[in-house]
């Protein structure tokens, strides 16, 4: 019997009434009325039992039963009940012998139930039994928190189901249910919030750099309930950061840490089990809640989600195109997915020891289209990224999107990582070398350069191109290229830093050219200058500029910057005013930066005490030194390796000085600041700043 058939049994069997049914026996199958929504949805057998059925107890899910109104419709005898209740007869004296009950009073046993069960499966029954102290009992908001739970994709509905929004939102939008806060953000927020989180998460998170969802069609199935519950609260978790709802107020970080929680936890109970499969939705989901945990400094939690992501994209072949039946707005969807996830890939690896674990060689599936054809659904052949990073293809390849840009960029930051920070194989060759592997990366940077087109135009000429005819602009396209060029100089800061170029050559025992190290040191420090420049650029022209990476992008160019001002102050040469004001620029990004993001505010006071706390750095371009002193090694690993630098640390923070003497920054030595206690006059004072109030145990706030 196909589904729909046995749905329409189910049905009649529900209509028929007591009297034509037999009276049940010691044999008879016993058939419940009703079966809650996770069984009905994945076309189980429902025990019936309230408030839980033994399915959901089994895999302890939340039990929901929808009201009897919703799956089965009124009867002729229910709607002449009604007909007669409106010209004054009451039901009874209409059925006197019958039985009939009101639809209306079942409606309301039956949420009373669904609130009971919801109740229960959420630890609250205290509240019915005297255990709350101030006498009153606050029922959360069910209708909208279990509307998200998971949906078959097969089930569609005409329009949306009128029982997942509560009647009055004005009531709900900007009030606190009296419950503890623990509690109150483990169930969703009143659909005026989540409409108001879904805004700022397209706003400032959508393409920024990550791209998951065609906007449209994501606000569709939100309407619908068709979001799954880790889904949805992923993006209300990447989202918070940007809210400015008195629904939050005051509990931005606990309401983060909250959803974050509970999205991992359904991805564990209710996807990652026997009968379930991961779906693209699960592997979103994942991927974004790594970037939540990495950021807050719970990196290896976050390098965990990550790498499931990355598992569950390659058991659903992302990395191949999609099959050809879906709509395009659906392959593009997967395809962008699968690029995000192949980005924070290449984010993550900036440290050592952390190799990314996608290969280029594995990926077939064709990059993303440009945002406008997006935005129509339509399909749009574009080419690979074998087509575009290849000097030799045949194929007159060109860059489609903004989206694209980014990927291209990330590909050669996971290059250059690969060669100075995850402790490959040493090649032959000396990076001086035509044939080494650091001629070949800075040949491949070349053409990312031709690609990207770095230097032409400019950030404000490139704003003027995104801006609509409103005057507003297109952030979602905007934000990619002023992240591709943040990246771009980012790879070749790394590559040609000068203590990582010492490291490598460290090891090789060979006999390094007077001027190698000094003109690297240069390119780095012009690409630092590029990065702040880039970024206030962006600021000032009215760009977001709110990624979490553009933290250790800012950090890595103020650490060669300060380096470049040690040395100076070490040979008795006045430093450039210019690098002087890039550094300070590179600053006050982290200073902006972190007051969004836990990572980057620890990430500014790491710069700062690097300034105040180390000297006697001229021996890293000095050639015939034998080796690095190894406090100042150990100081220099930090000032590189992201993923040390996010993590929760005290170390990081705070670094033991080389010298117990007073120490005066270069740079506030030139600006007139002093401190007698060895740190810099810039350093931020932790009773003013809330960033960075975590000195006392080395955990944020």
């Amino acid at each position: 019997m196909s589904s729909s058939d046995g749905t329409a049994a189910d049905a009649s069997w529900e209509r028929s009434d007591g009297r034509s049914r037999p009276p049940p026996t010691v044999n008879t199958i016993r058939r419940i009325r009703q079966a809650c929504t996770n069984c009905r949805h994945r076309k189980t057998r429902c025990s019936g039992e309230r408030p839980r059925c033994m399915n959901c107890r089994r895999v302890d899910r939340v039990c929901h039963y929808e009201p009897y109104s919703a799956t089965n419709p009124p009867s002729s005898a229910s709607v002449a009940a009604n007909n007669g209740a409106a010209k004054g007869k009451s039901p009874s004296s209409l059925f006197p012998r019958t039985g009939v009950v009101d639809p209306e009073l079942l409606n309301r046993i039956n949420t009373i139930e669904s609130q009971l069960a919801q109740l229960h499966s959420q630890g609250l029954i205290g509240f019915l039994n005297g255990e709350n102290q101030n006498g009153s009992v606050a029922f959360p908001d069910l209708a909208a928190a279990t509307s998200y739970q998971e949906v078959s994709p097969k089930f569609t509905e005409p329009s949306p189901p009128q029982h997942q929004y509560p009647p009055s939102v004005s009531e709900t939008a900007d009030t606190v249910p009296d419950m503890s806060s623990t509690m109150r953000f483990t169930t969703a927020p009143p659909p005026a919030v989540i409409a108001h989180l879904i805004d700022a998460y397209f706003l400032h998170v959508h393409n920024q750099p990550y791209s998951y969802f065609h906007e449209q069609s994501f606000r569709e199935r939100v309407n619908y309930g068709l979001i799954p519950k880790c889904l949805l609260f992923a993006i209300l978790a990447s989202a918070l950061k940007f809210s400015d709802s008195e629904y939050f107020q005051g509990s931005i970080r606990e309401a983060t840490e909250a959803y974050a929680r509970e999205a991992w936890l359904a991805i564990l109970h209710e996807h990652l089990t026997v009968e379930n499969n991961p779906t693209l939705q699960v592997a979103q989901a994942s991927n974004i809640l790594g970037v939540v945990d990495f950021t807050c400094g719970r990196t290896s939690s976050g390098w965990l989600k990550i790498g499931l992501a990355i598992r569950i994209a390659q058991d659903l072949q992302l990395m191949k195109e999609p099959k050809n039946t879906l709509p395009p707005i659906e392959q593009e969807e997967h395809r962008r997915a699968f690029w995000s996830i192949y980005l924070l890939d290449k984010l993550v690896s900036v440290g050592q020891s952390r190799p990314p674990a996608i290969a280029e060689e594995d990926i077939h599936v064709q990059l993303p289209s440009d945002e406008e054809t997006l935005r129509r659904g339509i399909w749009k052949k574009t080419p690979t990224l074998h087509q575009l990073i290849n000097w030799k293809s045949e194929t007159e390849s060109s860059v489609n999107g903004t989206f694209t840009q980014t990927i291209l960029a990330a590909t050669a930051l996971g290059r250059c990582c690969r060669y100075v920070l995850h402790g490959r194989e040493m090649d032959e060759m000396p990076p001086w070398d035509p044939r080494s592997d650091f001629t070949l990366l800075n040949t491949f940077l070349l053409l990312i350069d031709h690609h990207l087109q770095v230097e032409t135009p400019s950030i404000p000429q490139i704003v003027e191109q995104y801006r609509r005819p409103d005057g507003t602009l297109d952030f979602q396209s905007l934000e990619h290229v002023v992240f591709a060029r943040i990246v771009f100089h980012t790879a070749h800061c790394l590559l040609n830093h000068p203590f990582l170029l010492r490291m490598r050559l460290q090891k090789s025992n060979c006999k390094v050219p007077p001027k190698f190290l000094t003109r690297s040191f240069q390119i780095s420090c012009n690409h630092a200058r590029s990065i702040s420049s880039l970024v206030e650029d962006a600021i000032a022209s009215g760009c977001h500029v709110q990624s979490s990476f553009y933290a250790y992008a800012s950090i890595l160019a103020g650490g060669i910057l300060s380096l470049a001002i040690h040395i100076d102050q070490e040979k008795g040469q006045v430093t450039d005013p210019e690098t002087l004001s890039h550094y300070q620029k590179a600053i006050q990004i982290l200073e902006r930066t972190g007051r969004r993001w836990d990572h980057a505010s620890k990430m500014h006071l790491q710069l700062m005490l690097f300034d105040a706390n180390y000297h006697s750095l001229a021996a890293l371009l000095d050639s015939q030194t034998p080796e690095v002193d190894p406090k100042l090694e150990s100081a220099l690993w930090l000032m590189v390796d992201y993923v040390a630098m996010s993590a929760l640390n005290e170390t990081a923070l705070t670094p033991p000085p080389l010298s117990t003497d007073t120490f005066l920054s270069p740079l506030n030595a030139q600006m007139g600041l002093e401190n007698n206690d060895g740190f810099t006059g810039l350093a931020p004072d932790a009773n003013s700043d809330p960033n960075v109030a975590f000195l006392g145990n080395g955990v944020p706030l």
